[in-house]
């Protein structure tokens, strides 16, 4: 399957397919959310607006069916640039098939030729996720812990 999927830079045009998507992924197992479609759009719009936004998506070549998506956006670093993934799927069908692994990979290329040579990302220890990062050479960063402040 491999070779029929292609991958492009998402664009506005995208955002009600990516909405939809998102939805049905993080709205089943594991993860179980409760979203709603003006909040994921509000989410969504919102990371595509900003100036150093990049989302990609995965797609059949023969159904031009959505298989993956990626969202994020670049960071500079005094080491260099780096793109920040925020959310990262492939939706339920298309899971277990190593789509995402040659996602990640296409990703990868398209970022060396903008010179951006590291990839950010963080999940939940206990999700499977953790173990497809893993697989696909992500390292925890030493020393590095995450927090949180909730002004409510």
């Amino acid at each position: 399957m491999e070779k029929n999927v292609s991958m492009r830079e998402l664009t506005t045009a995208d955002l009600a397919e990516v909405v939809d998507h998102y939805i049905a992924v993080f709205s089943a197992e594991p993860w179980n959310d409760q979203l709603t479609v003006p909040q994921i759009t509000d989410y969504v719009s919102s990371m595509m607006a900003m100036n150093t936004f990049i989302g990609y998506r995965l797609t059949d070549r023969a159904s031009n069916e959505l298989i993956g998506l990626s969202l994020g956006f670049i960071k500079p670093w005094y080491q260099g640039k780096e793109y920040v993934i925020d959310t990262f799927l492939i939706t339920g069908t298309h899971q277990g098939k190593g789509l995402g692994s040659t996602f990640l990979e296409r990703i990868k290329e398209d970022l060396l030729k903008k010179e951006i040579p590291t990839i950010l990302l963080d999940t939940e220890e206990s999700m499977p996720a953790a173990d497809f990062y893993k697989k696909n050479g992500f390292k925890p960063l030493p020393d590095n812990v995450s927090y949180y402040l909730s002004l409510e």
